[in-house]
């Protein structure tokens, strides 16, 4: 075998590469050929053209070539290497990503040359145990000799790479054999055939998820740190093998042959979904609306039907207080939900004891322990009846019954509703923590970051936010412009375009509770639970109506935040979504809340796998070959990559036809009618007072030019000292009047409507 070397670099000579190659002939020669039987020759060739030219490959001379390159910004180059359309084996050393990795290129060309001789077939899928779950088989992307890029070793004072020896293809170690050149086959350095070396990862194709995946161990701080330098290269391995034709026949053949094995389901069904709407309410927990659905699922993570429920100790009376179905409409004093309230609730541990909800509500004022029924709040539940229509909550327990309960759905951040809102339009807070409010205003403006909305315009997918009053998404610097577009409506809008022609729907939808008024329905304590669950009911039974457009959509309902609620599931790790980790590190999930996947795609039952907000714009992204939001949603997350939806949607070949027309909005309106009285306007603090005041702080004209603008802001400092109902009355005032005059947005019909 000949290996033609192209030496396109502009740091490194001729001189070099040929003193390089000459190490490396001899590694071939002396070292890997005795072990595998087989070798090659690296010579160097001459460039031609201006750059790489993959697919003729001009410069080859010989069998196989790699190109000695500076920038990772070759084309749908799969990884390092791999073979072109017409079977040429080709690879790539990227110095400048060598130099951050702090690898020498020539343990890269050494590394790389031997994958090509000992692995013809070029990332082979081979079939092996996962990494990190027990039983479960998946597909890695099988390299013969791999070996870690910090086992290397010097031959004439040239710096090559370790490699392994054809004992790492057994399915089991040898005690004392040998498994690699340098004999690293002792304990905590074993080359295991499948296994992850320290400072490596492996990557692996998911046939259950049907999703493309890398893994390092946790604490490998190098192996994490190789990921995420080599994830931001956006032609790398990880990125193109998400979108490049090269693996896809692969992939299904692999898919195929698992689909013959009766103990592993397989999704091979399409992705019928055209339209996703999300409705997203606000401050409640899975336990508190949804964990008494281990009445009708046994395998729910939720409230124990039996034995003992979860409960949480009083710190200063040693009274503890456990799990009761005695939640109630409406609760005068809001659990608190600020970022050190949900650290103190969660715990600090490795594994979040979730003691602290109790301690946490009775520090609040006018929370009393002399006042149990009140405190008992904090660990209350809404309970499933005995049947449909003695459910507490008609309209979330009538999705729950009928439709895909996901019983691991977490809050993007242990947080309050601005940071984890802003999760589900743009992957990332930019590391803040704290609500805005008139004595703290320093969050109110900034959020700048790109939404999933500017990803929707780039890939020409149409987009529209329903709202009721002040839609608080527009606090995000790109999306204020749009409100005075037909990209916002009002809730009265959406159900006259959700019973018109499926094509002019748009492709993603998100609806947005009213957050304060006499109208409030986001359920966000003290506001009654009863009015969010006719909202529910209604965008449930307008969208349930119109069968074509039901037939082609996702409905997700979902919720925020826990709001001070309390959840027995600790939070998991995770990555943070960018840089931005100077006020929390952003390596935890918030708390879990309730989510539902509604559809007539999906059976009625339980989904296990672990999502977050981000989770929606992995599916989007994926879904309609859109770049990544944030590192959550990069495969250079590895294990900790936001999981799509995508398998969820597609183990049905045909709707189902038994899904109910509508919800016992009956028993919504009894619901509302149990109450105690009229429900008094909530007090204007938290997120209320955030939206109030980033409204009323908005100068009178937004399109004007900007020094009009600021002329006709308000004063800061005036803000500041008005009271509570003043703020409200102004923010409406102030919404309505930048309302005034916007016309009745047209529905935007897509350019095609696929069937």
């Amino acid at each position: 075998m000949l290996i033609s070397i192209i030496n396109r670099s502009k740091k490194i000579t001729d001189e070099q590469v040929q003193n390089a190659i000459r190490a490396i002939n001899r590694q071939v020669k002396e070292d890997f050929e005795p072990y595998w039987s087989f070798g090659a020759t690296l010579r160097l060739e001459g460039r031609i053209g201006k750059s790489v030219n993959k697919n003729a490959l001009p410069e080859l001379r010989g069998d196989a070539i790699l190109y000695l390159s500076d920038k990772a910004d070759v084309e749908d180059a799969l990884g390092y290497h791999d073979k072109n359309f017409r079977g040429i084996p080709y690879g790539f050393v990227f110095t400048e990503l060598c130099e951050q990795l702090k690898e020498s290129w020539t343990v890269t060309l050494s590394h790389e040359a031997m994958e090509l001789i000992g692995d013809a077939q070029a990332n082979l899928l081979v079939q092996g145990p996962h990494p990190s779950i027990p039983g479960k088989e998946v597909f890695h992307w099988f390299e013969m000799c791999d070996a870690v890029q910090s086992d290397t070793y010097a031959i004439d004072d040239v710096e090559v790479s370790n490699f392994v020896l054809p004992l790492y293809f057994t399915t089991e170690e040898q005690e004392g054999g040998r498994n690699d050149f340098l004999g690293r086959l002792t304990k905590g350095k074993a080359l295991n055939s499948f296994g992850v070396n320290p400072g490596g990862y492996v990557g692996y194709y998911d046939p259950q998820s049907r999703t493309h995946e890398t893994y390092a161990a946790p604490d490998d701080k190098k192996a994490q740190q190789r990921i995420a330098i080599k994830g931001k290269v956006k032609f790398g391995r990880s990125y193109v093998r998400k979108r490049a034709d090269a693996t896809i026949v692969k992939e299904q053949e692999h898919k195929r042959i698992l689909g013959a094995n009766p103990t592993i389901s397989v999704a091979t069904h399409p992705d019928p979904i055209r339209h996703v709407i999300v409705l997203m309410l606000e401050n409640r927990s899975f336990d508190h609306m949804l964990g008494d659905a281990s009445k009708i699922y046994p395998d729910l993570e939720g409230i124990p039907q039996h034995g003992p429920r979860y409960q949480n100790t009083s710190s200063a009376s040693k009274i503890s207080y456990a799990q009761k179905p005695n939640a109630m409409n409406k609760i005068a004093i809001d659990m608190p939900h600020e970022y050190v309230d949900v650290m103190a609730q969660m715990g600090s541990s490795t594994v979040p004891p979730m003691g602290g909800f109790v301690d946490a509500y009775l520090s609040v004022a006018g929370v009393k322990e002399s006042n149990p029924g009140q405190v008992e709040q904090v660990m209350s539940y809404f309970p499933l009846g005995a049947t449909a229509a003695k459910d507490s909550l008609p309209a979330l327990h009538g999705l729950a019954r009928n439709f895909l309960v996901c019983d691991h759905w977490f809050s993007s951040m242990p947080g309050p509703t601005w940071p984890n809102r802003f999760f589900v339009h743009s992957g990332t807070c930019l590391g803040r923590v704290l609500m805005p409010s008139r004595q703290h205003p320093a969050n109110l403006f900034g959020n700048n970051q790109d939404t999933i909305y500017n990803r929707l315009d780039d890939a020409d997918k149409t987009w529209r936010i329903y709202h009721q009053g002040v839609p608080q998404s527009i606090v995000m610097t790109k999306l204020l412009p749009k409100l005075f577009t037909s990209h916002y409506s009002g809730m009265k809008n959406f159900y006259t375009d959700v019973a018109g022609p499926e094509s002019d729907f748009p492709d993603y939808v998100f609806i947005e509770p009213a957050y304060f008024g006499a109208d409030e329905n986001d359920q966000h304590p003290p506001s009654d639970v009863a009015l969010g669950e006719q909202l529910i009911a209604n965008v449930y039974q307008a969208l349930r109506a119109n069968q074509e457009l039901w037939e082609s959509t996702l409905l997700i309902v979902t919720y925020d935040e826990h709001g001070g609620f309390f959840d027995h599931v600790p939070p998991p790790l995770t990555v943070a979504p960018d840089s931005n980790t100077k006020e929390f590190a952003f390596n935890r999930l918030g708390v879990r809340v309730p989510a539902i996947l509604v559809s007539p795609w999906v059976d009625a039952g339980v989904c296990k796998t672990q999502f977050e907000h981000s989770s929606i714009l992995r599916y989007l992204c994926d879904k309609w070959a859109m770049p990544p939001l944030s590192a959550r949603t990069s495969s250079a997350a590895g294990v900790y990559q936001s999981k799509s939806l995508l398998p969820e949607l597609s183990k049905r070949s045909t709707p189902r036809t038994d899904t109910p027309l509508k919800l016992a909005a009956n028993a919504v309106t009894a619901l509302k009618k149990a109450g105690a009285g009229a429900t008094p306007e909530s007090p204007v603090d938290g997120s209320r007072e955030a939206l109030m005041y980033f409204v009323a702080n908005l100068p009178e004209d937004l399109k004007a030019k900007p020094a009009a603008r600021k002329a006709s802001a308000p004063s800061s400092a005036k803000l500041k000292q008005i009271s509570d109902t003043q703020l409200r009355k102004l923010a409406e005032q102030k919404f309505a009047s930048l309302m005034a005059g916007k016309a009745r947005p047209v529905s935007t019909k897509k350019k095609t409507a696929p069937k």
